[in-house]
């Protein structure tokens, strides 16, 4: 339909030009443009080709972490765009503790320009996560009070104060109701947070808690379902 309508506009716009030097200009200017839209058209068709069999792969249960993360990163490689992507990477690298990785990408989507939806809230919180995890207390603590200054979503920032011992467990229940949203964001931070204070059985229950959302689909669902993987598995 907009391919056609287009066709049209030009069509009349060709009649409505009466110098044949200027509607020779204005052919070649549409010429050029409906190349361009060709080449963008194939390029992208081809860019799907390339994904289409990496997304099947991660639609699989039997693959491993360092496979899905392969997959993602060629993936990320042909579309550098891809906002979902890059929070996946962000937080799968986060669950396999390649702390590097997982603090470029989550850098990376933080300072892309974008409104303050839940990805970028939760990415938000899972830097200075990384951070407590390594033992940086300090830069930990810097990066949650920035979050806090310029968060406006009520739930992030609740959970961000509690984190900051301003706001109490029983405020972050009642805010997170019985939201299946809430259970997962929330019960992943704070999981990861007792992680990286070497609270691993409190961990183990909020990563538990994350899991009973069963918003199988979110990225923090599969960062919490790593994580309680591996906190659950016995010690070698």
């Amino acid at each position: 339909m907009a391919r056609a309508r287009l066709e049209q506009l030009q069509k009349l716009r060709r009649k409505a030009i009466k110098r044949k030097k200027d509607r020779a200009r204005y052919n070649a200017d549409a010429k050029s443009f409906d190349e361009t839209v060709q080449k963008t058209r194939t390029k992208k068709k081809s860019r799907e080709e390339k994904v289409a069999p990496l997304m099947a792969a991660l639609q699989e249960d039997t693959s491993e972490l360092k496979d899905r993360l392969q997959a993602l990163e060629k993936i990320f490689e042909i579309k550098p765009d891809n906002y979902n992507t890059l929070a996946i990477l962000a937080l799968l690298n986060a669950a396999d503790e390649a702390w590097p990785k997982a603090l470029e990408y989550t850098r990376n989507y933080l300072e892309r320009e974008s409104r303050q939806n839940a990805v970028r809230m939760s990415l938000g919180l899972l830097e200075p996560g990384i951070l407590q995890y390594q033992g940086l207390m300090e830069d930990a603590r810097a990066n949650l009070n920035e979050y806090s200054r310029r968060t406006i979503d009520p739930w992030y920032l609740t959970i961000s104060e509690y984190l900051q011992g301003k706001k109490t467990e029983e405020a972050l229940k009642t805010q997170a109701g019985e939201s299946p949203e809430h259970l997962v964001t929330g019960h992943t931070v704070l999981g990861f947070w007792a992680e990286g204070s070497g609270d691993k059985k409190e961990a183990i229950k909020h990563y538990k808690e994350a899991l009973g959302s069963f918003l199988d689909n979110w990225p923090e669902y599969l960062f919490a379902k790593e994580r309680f993987i591996r906190l659950k598995k016995p010690a070698e």
